[in-house]
């Protein structure tokens, strides 16, 4: 008995072309950026924020350099994700959902991973954090696009233009 077995398969899609970034690189971090994002100024100290209307969405970086203790890196953590979830509840002009937010311990030691993921009907707010025994470094991710987009860009900022330098 003879078998035959064959599979139509749509074509693959063609590759997208690759990314040209601007890097953006500080003592603290690299970041690369299309060139759709626009630097803005600030007048906060160690504070950096970039917008792109492509992607309706702001990207504001800081750090604070102090000492923490290893014993008090969970309350400054707590401190630090309350008020990030109260100035959102307060600019936002409709209720807050919190979709996510966590405190772990960074996976390559040496500090906290902090997370806060929360979004009302017009903005999704996406935050990574990490505090350490000499700094808190904070990236926020502030988007007017639908959740899911606005999920997708922070996850591609994460995985390709984004490096922390921790401790």
């Amino acid at each position: 008995m003879k078998f035959s077995y064959s599979f139509n398969l749509p074509p693959a899609a063609p590759p997208r072309p690759e990314e040209k970034l601007y890097p953006y690189d500080y003592n603290e971090f690299m970041l690369g950026l299309p060139e759709d994002w626009r630097q803005i100024p600030t007048a906060e100290e160690r504070t950096l924020n970039w917008y792109s209307e492509k992607e309706r969405a702001g990207i504001t970086v800081s750090v604070d350099f102090y000492e923490v203790p290893e014993s008090k890196w969970a309350a400054v953590a707590e401190v630090n994700l309350n008020s990030r979830h109260q100035a959102f509840e307060n600019t936002a002009a409709e209720p807050v959902t919190v979709v996510s937010r966590s405190v772990k311990p960074y996976s390559g030691g040496g500090g906290l991973e902090l997370s806060y993921v929360a979004h009302s009907d017009k903005t999704t707010y996406l935050y990574l954090g990490y505090v350490t025994s000499r700094k808190l470094f904070n990236f926020t991710l502030t988007s007017g696009a639908p959740t899911a987009a606005a999920v997708d860009l922070y996850n591609e900022t994460m995985q390709k233009r984004l490096r922390v330098k921790i401790p």
